[in-house]
């Protein structure tokens, strides 16, 4: 009995269901009367009562008579925020054969323009920064809507100098035009009294302290604050941290800051998988891969800040043939203080295979030593680090395929030794859908000499990338790769592909991953270069929120020599490629075409797919 109960409780749902779904009113057209001034398509897309439409990225909503008011004030303000200070719009629907049609009437009114601004008061920013600030310019329409939101923005920058407490007051006077005094009454300077500690035990409270860039008696200043919560994150055992200034009663001078934590788990097993970029070797950017990890971690070695973990990864390529795939398994210690210096420091025992790309005498490469990692921390994003690494390479085989017609032979223990340095400076607006702003990359690595080791050999590499808004939706962005080699031997056995390669998804999308340059076309082994230029451009444009479109052009040399650099002809391709906006950042699918001797072989025409943007 219990069991048709069941059946017939799911199939009264379904009906109901299905029920609701025909009498569902879908909205077949939307009208905008009396937008003289504002054009149609430019209301649109703020409107959530819309018809359907071909593209699957809106199937439109059923109507909905809460959300048509909702639109009906979503256009008011629009307008208002425009200068039609006494816009209004009536919303109203009409139904035949379970659809919609509605029409909002826009009745405009006057627009109303800035004719003066008068700011009193300030001490600390000028006028011009402050008037840049609110956006209230001369001849510009007044818009009244984001007016609190800049207040907002100009309370934090006059924070900057310690205005902790600032007064600001803005009259718009309304005729014919609109005439705004702004006047601030910014405060005195505000100093820091005693900090207080929440959410950890006592004794833990020094452990925090040190992290603290300010101190007692100094001046507030919102940057060394955030600093300070950079640093607390940076320990990795805190998993929510606020530092709120509190006001100090009978002071309008002094605050006290509350410090709030929530701590991570002490001991915790991790673990991430999914679709992501995953380097795979030295030479060539991260590629899109199927893969993740699983990590086993304690946050306080013996009650400190020290951390110890123990991961394993795996990660399979998807525009490779590899029958094996990336596996690494890493033991490590880390901290942010040695010896009672703030030195961000990770110590890493490692071991990992590599697979060599086409190489069938070859089935598996082992890498394996010891790694210490010290990273200074600029801004959120931007680091210096170093990197000191002592490893082993060996496989199996007695020759080695890449240098087949030489028959040297394979180490089986070859060691190597390198010290390596990076500045990276990330000063885009958003990192995963960057719109303006610039990327540099600066690399330098140094094998063998006072270090010891097999190989003695330097690298360098530099990269930068340009953000460049064009217009509301669309972006062209740069990047500009340039390497070289000084030493590398030709026989050299590149085990880990460190030397330069092009080709596939992360570089020049018009010729199979590593293989813009091979051995001879027999074999079609990949070769790499000791020189490499690599020019790659992109016109991004964004339809809407999910769906954004991608020309783009890649350009690159590879060389064993100066020399052959200068006087090689540059290979290109070029494509178009559509992008589709997940919480992870784009993902992407390009369609590539090569030139080969400056001929565009549509035959030869790649598809590439990734997540997020080339660079």
């Amino acid at each position: 009995m219990i069991k048709y109960f069941y059946i017939a409780i799911l199939g009264f749902s379904i009906f109901c269901n299905l029920i609701a779904q025909e009498e569902a009113i879908k909205i077949k057209s939307v009208s905008i009367d009396g937008n003289k001034s504002i054009k149609k398509k430019e209301l649109m897309p703020l409107l959530r009562q819309r018809p359907s439409n071909f593209s699957f990225t809106f199937k439109g909503r059923p109507f909905n008579n809460r959300l048509l008011k909702m639109d009906a004030l979503t256009l008011k303000n629009y307008f208002i925020s425009k200068g039609f200070l006494l816009a209004d719009v009536k919303e109203s629907a009409s139904f035949h054969n379970n659809e919609a049609d509605i029409v909002f009437n826009v009745s405009e009114g006057k627009q109303f323009f800035i004719s003066e601004v008068n700011i009193s008061g300030n001490l600390s920013l000028s006028s011009h920064e402050i008037q840049r600030t609110l956006k209230l310019f001369k001849n510009d329409p007044f818009n009244s809507v984001l007016l609190n939101e800049r207040v907002a923005s100009l309370q934090k920058k006059l924070e900057l100098f310690s205005k902790l407490f600032s007064l600001i007051e803005i009259e718009p006077i309304i005729g014919d035009s609109v005439a705004i005094n702004i006047n601030i009454q910014e405060g005195k300077d505000v100093f820091i009294g005693k900090t207080y500690i929440e959410g950890i035990a006592s004794k833990d409270g020094v452990l925090v302290e040190r992290e603290l860039i300010y101190k007692k008696g100094d001046y507030f200043d919102p940057d060394k604050v955030e600093k300070s919560k950079r640093r607390l994150k940076e320990t990795d055992i805190y998993s929510l941290i606020n530092i709120t200034p509190v006001k100090v009663t009978d002071s309008d001078s002094i605050v006290n800051m509350v410090i709030s934590l929530n701590e991570y788990k002490q001991r915790e097993w991790l673990s991430v998988g999914g679709f992501e970029p995953i380097e795979f070797y030295e030479g060539l950017d991260p590629l899109p891969s199927l893969g993740g990890f699983i990590e086993w971690r304690n946050r306080s070695i013996f009650n400190t800040n020290s951390n110890f973990s123990t991961k394993f990864l795996v990660g399979f390529p998807w525009e490779t043939n590899f029958n094996l795939p990336r596996l690494r398994y890493d033991i490590g210690f880390d901290s942010n203080w040695i010896f009672g210096i703030r030195w961000p420091t990770k110590l890493n025992s490692f071991y990992e295979t590599l697979i060599n790309y086409d190489q069938e005498n070859i089935d598996r490469v082992e890498r394996y030593g010891v790694e210490m990692l010290q990273r200074i921390m600029i801004d959120e994003r931007s680091y210096f680090q170093n990197t000191t690494v002592w490893e082993n390479f060996s496989d199996n085989n007695s020759v080695n395929a890449l240098d087949q017609s030489s028959n040297t032979n394979s180490i089986k223990n070859l060691q190597q030794r390198s010290l390596s340095f990076r500045l990276h400076i990330d000063k885009k607006d958003d990192p995963l859908f960057p719109k303006t702003g610039y990327l540099l990359d600066l690399y330098f690595k140094s094998t063998g000499y006072f270090l010891g080791g097999a190989r003695d050999y330097y690298k360098i590499d530099i990269s930068f990338n340009k953000y460049l808004r064009i217009s509301k939706k669309s972006v062209l962005a740069t990047r500009f790769k340039i390497g070289r080699f000084w030493f590398w031997e030709s026989s050299y056995i590149d085990y880990s592909y460190e030397k330069f390669y092009l080709g596939g998804s992360s570089n020049m999308r018009g010729w199979e991953i590593l293989k813009y340059s091979t051995v001879n076309d027999q074999t079609n082994i990949p070769k790499g270069g000791t020189h490499r230029l690599l020019i790659n451009s992109e016109f991004r444009h964004q339809f809407n929120q999910n769906l954004g479109l991608t020309l783009f052009y890649d350009g690159g040399i590879l060389s064993e020599n100066f020399d052959k650099l200068v006087k090689s002809k540059l290979g290109w391709d070029v494509g178009i490629g559509f992008t589709f906006a997940t919480p992870l950042g784009p993902v992407r699918f390009d369609y590539a075409i090569p030139s080969i001797d400056n001929k565009v072989i549509f035959s030869n025409g790649k598809i590439n797919f990734g997540v997020q943007y080339l660079f």
